[in-house]
C-alpha cells in the first residue's frame, strides 16, 4: 500500500468516524427531548391536575368548562406587542380575605410559571381605584387585560375601552354590565346559593327561621348567591328572619352573627355566602351559649376542620382559587390566536357530609382553600407556611 492511498484511507476513516459520532449526538439529543416531553403534562394544571406547561403549550384546567351555550371567540386579530414576554395586566378587586390572598398568589406563582410578565395592581374594594388602575395599565402597553370587577356597572365603561384598544380583555370571579370582553370565568354564583338552600330545606322543617351572612354589597357574586339561596328557602318555606353583610371575612362575619343572635331569639339555621364567615358564626354561636345549628359553608380548611371535629352537618360548594390563574391563561391563549369561548364555568363540586374527609387537610393551615389540586404541595407552601395549628374559632 502506498504512502498516498495509506493516507487518502485514514481520511476517509476519520469522516467516517467524525459523522458517525455527530449521529450518534442528534440521537442521543433526540432522545433527550423526546423523554422531555413524555415527562410533560400540557393539562395547564399541576400538582394532582398534571404538569405545568410553558407558555407555548398550554391547555385550560380540566374543571374549565364551557358556560351552557357558550360561543366560540374569534382570536385571530390578537397579536403580543412586547415578543415572547407577554405583559398582561391584572386588576384585582382586594384582597379582603384569605381567598382573594390563594387566588392572586396562584395566578402569580402559574405567570411566572409561563414566563409572564404579570402588572398586578389592587382596587381596594373602590370602583374608582380600579377604573384609575386600568387606565394606567393600558399605559402601559400590555399585551392583555385581567378584571376582577369592583361591581358591575361603573367598571363597565373602562372594560370597553381597553377591549376596543384591540387587545384580549378576560373578566374573573365577577360580572360587568357589558359583552364588550374576550371571555370569562365565573363561577355559577347561583347555583353556590342554591346549594346552600337545598341542604337547609332539607335539614330543617317548613316554618323554620334562618339568619342569612352576606359578602360584600353591590358584588353580582354575592347578589347571585343571596337570591339563589332566597329562591329555595320561600319554595320550602323556611323564612329569612334577618341579615347583614359580613363582607366574606371572619371578623366582620362574626360581628354580623353576633348582632342577628341578639336580635332573634329563634335561630334553626344559618346560610352564609361563604368565605370565612361560618367560622365567625360558630364562634359566635359558642360565646353567646347558644346551640350551634345547621350552617352552610365554603370550602375554607379551618371550616372544614370545625365540620369535621364538631360532627356538624354541612354543604360547602367550592368557588376556585384557581379562576385568576386560568384567566391569565386565555389572555395567553387569545394572544396566540388559539380556540377559546366567551364564558366558562368552573366545574367543581360542592362538599357534603360523605365527601367531607377527602377534602380536609388537617396538616394544613385554617386559611388554605380547596384547588382541585391546581397547585403542587411546593407551590402552596409559597403562599402558606405549612403549619396546620387549631382553628381561631375553636
Amino acid at each position: 500500500m502506498s504512502s498516498t492511498f495509506a493516507s487518502s484511507e485514514k481520511g476517509r476513516q476519520g469522516r467516517r468516524a467524525m459523522r458517525l459520532t455527530a449521529a450518534l449526538l442528534a440521537l442521543l439529543v433526540a432522545l433527550f427531548l423526546a423523554a422531555c416531553g413524555s415527562d410533560s403534562d400540557d393539562s395547564g394544571g399541576s400538582g394532582e391536575g398534571g404538569g405545568s406547561g410553558t407558555a407555548t403549550d398550554l391547555e385550560l384546567f380540566e374543571l374549565m368548562e364551557p358556560a351552557p351555550g357558550a360561543e366560540t371567540v374569534d382570536t385571530s386579530g390578537f397579536a403580543p406587542k412586547n415578543g415572547d414576554t407577554y405583559k398582561i395586566g391584572f386588576s384585582d378587586v382586594s384582597l379582603v380575605n384569605s381567598w382573594r390572598v390563594q387566588s392572586r398568589r396562584t395566578a402569580e406563582i402559574k405567570a411566572e410559571e409561563w414566563g409572564v410578565d404579570l402588572i398586578v395592581t389592587d382596587a381596594e374594594g373602590d370602583a374608582k381605584k380600579q377604573i384609575a388602575d386600568i387606565e394606567d395599565l393600558l399605559s402601559q402597553n400590555i399585551d392583555a387585560l385581567v378584571v376582577s370587577p369592583v361591581a358591575p356597572e361603573p367598571i363597565a365603561p373602562v372594560v370597553e375601552r381597553a377591549a376596543s384598544s384591540g387587545i384580549p380583555v378576560i373578566i374573573w370571579s365577577g360580572k360587568v354590565d357589558t359583552d364588550q370582553y374576550t371571555s370569562q370565568v365565573v363561577a355559577d354564583d347561583v347555583q353556590f346559593g342554591v346549594d346552600g338552600g337545598k341542604f337547609l330545606c332539607s335539614v330543617l322543617d317548613k316554618g323554620s327561621n334562618v339568619i342569612a351572612l352576606r359578602g360584600i354589597a353591590g358584588i353580582t357574586v354575592e347578589t347571585d348567591r343571596y337570591e339563589g339561596a332566597k329562591k329555595e328557602l320561600d319554595n320550602c318555606g323556611i323564612k329569612i328572619v334577618g341579615e347583614e353583610y359580613g363582607d366574606w371575612a371572619f371578623d366582620k362575619g362574626k360581628q354580623a352573627a353576633e348582632n342577628l343572635l341578639a336580635a332573634h331569639s329563634d335561630i334553626d339555621g344559618v346560610w352564609s355566602s361563604g368565605a370565612d364567615m361560618t367560622r365567625g358564626a360558630i364562634q359566635a354561636f359558642r360565646e353567646a351559649g347558644r346551640e350551634l345549628v345547621p350552617m352552610t359553608g365554603e370550602a375554607l380548611n379551618g371550616f372544614l376542620k370545625i365540620w369535621q371535629k364538631r360532627g356538624l352537618s354541612s354543604v360547602a360548594p367550592v368557588y376556585p382559587t384557581w379562576m385568576g390563574a386560568e384567566a391569565v391563561k386565555l389572555a395567553i391563549l387569545a394572544l396566540q390566536n388559539k380556540e377559546i369561548v366567551k364564558d366558562y364555568r368552573p366545574a367543581s363540586p360542592p362538599i357534603t357530609d360523605d365527601t367531607l374527609a377527602e377534602h380536609v387537610k388537617p396538616d394544613l393551615p385554617d386559611d388554605y382553600w380547596l384547588d382541585d389540586g391546581y397547585l403542587t404541595d411546593e407551590q402552596l407552601a409559597e403562599i402558606f407556611d405549612g403549619s396546620g395549628g387549631q382553628s381561631s374559632s375553636e
